[in-house]
């Protein structure tokens, strides 16, 4: 059974693409956990846009988009809630990123972007990526090289930085030592 929330929720996703949809009972047996719990679960992946709650239970609305949003649009990577990148574009498209280093990047090279938002490393909460502040090059690698950690309060970006090193950056600042970096290594 799934010890915590994250994957119980990837798994009720599993379940729903192998049936298709599932009554609120059915997944509180197969889970074995309360209703309330089953319906919190469904309640963020019906706000996430993976199923649509109905009464008394979900549906898949289409496995396709789950499948590509759970791989990094930059490098394909698996995303990790814990540090997604998110790029909304004025089309209503959202393209995700498995970290800020990717999410940067692909912010940088998309058209029309309308909004960026980036998950807070220590909270978890999604913040304005436009607003956030970025430690790259830590002691602590979550996911692609340099690492880039995003945070949505200065004052927790320093005390991290103070334990785990790195250079805190703006976003602009943050694009622009990425792509510095970049040159240097296409000159090399």
């Amino acid at each position: 059974m799934p010890n915590n929330s994250l994957d119980r929720e990837k798994q009720i996703l599993e379940y729903l693409r192998e049936h298709g949809n599932a009554s609120i009972q059915e997944l509180v047996e197969v889970f074995g956990v309360s209703n309330m719990t089953i319906h919190r679960d469904l309640k963020k992946l019906d706000e996430a846009g993976y199923i649509q709650k109905r009464h008394g239970g979900a549906t898949l609305v289409n496995s396709s988009k789950v499948e590509n949003e759970s791989l990094c649009a930059m490098c394909s990577k698996t995303i990790s809630q814990r540090a997604v990148f998110i790029v909304k574009m004025e089309n209503e498209e959202e393209k995700r990123a498995c970290c800020a280093h990717c999410g940067l990047m692909l912010q940088n090279r998309t058209q029309n972007v309308w909004q960026s938002l980036a998950a807070d490393y220590l909270h978890g909460h999604m913040v304005s990526a436009n607003q956030a502040f970025y430690l790259i090059g830590s002691d602590l690698t979550v996911c692609c090289v340099p690492s880039v950690l995003t945070f949505g309060s200065k004052s927790d970006a320093q005390k991290f930085q103070k334990g785990f090193g790195g250079q805190l950056l703006t976003m602009e600042e943050a694009v622009s030592h990425l792509h510095g970096m970049m040159h240097m290594q296409s000159g090399m």
